[in-house]
């Protein structure tokens, strides 16, 4: 297992990661060998991650993201504990990797819950996940000096001309460019993830072991912000029904459901069907939460999708190929 992730990432294919919001986790994929049932846990995952940001907006009133965010992670990261227990060694060398990843998570949270709140589900998870790709690409050519094949290029293009379609004023209301900010500042954040995951399996770490790790660390990091904020919405039905299933639901019982398909099921069909949490948070939002997309987004969101789609198969043919 150690060889085939360092093998995982060192190819030039791989440095420059699909629109796969958990990217970070593939490297152990293909070591069982196929499965009939285990895409269908993958696509269980990708729901799940689709309805996070719903759950903020079924929060109550006073909860903030940021807090929110934080105690999403105290719920979640313990369960993760239990179920990826990490070893009591850690290699010296993926230290430096694990707390950039930790750092990662820890910034994206309320990145993300920030850029929702502000824009709307649809959009706000649409512009975090459309924007992880280049911001990892951007990264990885500043650390490691790797150059994007052209393939790549073009499945980005798509991506930036739906991410423009998305963003731009239109009848419908002008977006906050802050909430803008924030949502890429949530997608730059995972792609710091993506990037010190791969770094760190690189130096002999298992996967789903710097998963546990990372979000026990991001917790511990983001403890100290909940001081700051009101918490009295978590005594009520709603705040914590929010909390433990952002928790529980979409964090810990997810990444489970991910880690038991993704060990059978080849790296392009797991980024393809990791599309389903962008699809998800966009009918959740149209359907539970009334938000309404304008005809020029809801083309910016199909093209923004293909272009996520190119950059999973992309990413599949060149593993063919080798």
């Amino acid at each position: 297992t150690s060889s085939s992730h360092s093998q995982a990432a060192s190819t030039a294919s791989e440095a420059f990661p699909t629109a796969t919001h958990r990217a970070a986790l593939t490297a152990r994929s293909q070591q069982a060998g196929p499965s009939s049932t285990a895409p269908l846990w993958i696509l269980a995952a990708a729901v799940l991650w689709g309805t996070t940001g719903t759950a903020l907006a079924l929060a109550p009133e006073g909860a903030h993201p940021i807090a929110v965010g934080t105690l999403r992670l105290l719920v979640g990261s313990p369960l993760l504990l239990l179920m990826f227990r990490p070893p009591r060694r850690l290699p010296a060398a993926a230290l430096l990797s694990l707390f950039l990843g930790s750092l990662g998570i820890a910034l994206y949270q309320p990145a993300f819950f920030l850029g929702v709140r502000a824009n709307g589900v649809a959009i706000g998870t649409l512009l975090a996940i459309g924007s992880a790709p280049v911001a990892a690409a951007i990264l990885q050519f500043v650390v490691e000096r790797c150059v994007p094949p052209r393939r790549w290029i073009l499945a980005t293009a798509l991506t930036l001309t739906g991410l423009t379609l998305l963003v731009q004023p239109v009848a419908a209301g002008r977006l906050s460019v802050i909430g803008m900010l924030a949502s890429v500042g949530a997608g730059s954040s995972y792609a710091l993830f993506v990037l010190a995951t791969r770094r760190a399996i690189a130096h002999g770490l298992a996967s789903h072991h710097i998963v546990s790790i990372a979000f026990t660390i991001a917790a511990l990091l983001l403890a100290p912000t909940l001081v700051r904020f009101p918490l009295d919405w978590l005594g009520t039905p709603r705040g914590l029904a929010s909390v433990l299933h952002l928790g529980i639901v979409a964090t810990s019982i997810a990444y489970a459901l991910f880690a038991r398909g993704v060990a059978r099921t080849s790296t392009a069909t797991t980024a393809t069907l990791s599309l389903a949490e962008p699809l998800t948070a966009s009918l959740l939002a149209t359907l539970v939460l009334g938000e309404d997309l304008d005809t020029s987004r809801v083309v910016g969101a199909i093209v923004l999708l293909t272009g996520l789609a190119t950059l999973a198969l992309a990413e599949g043919s060149a593993k063919v190929q080798k």
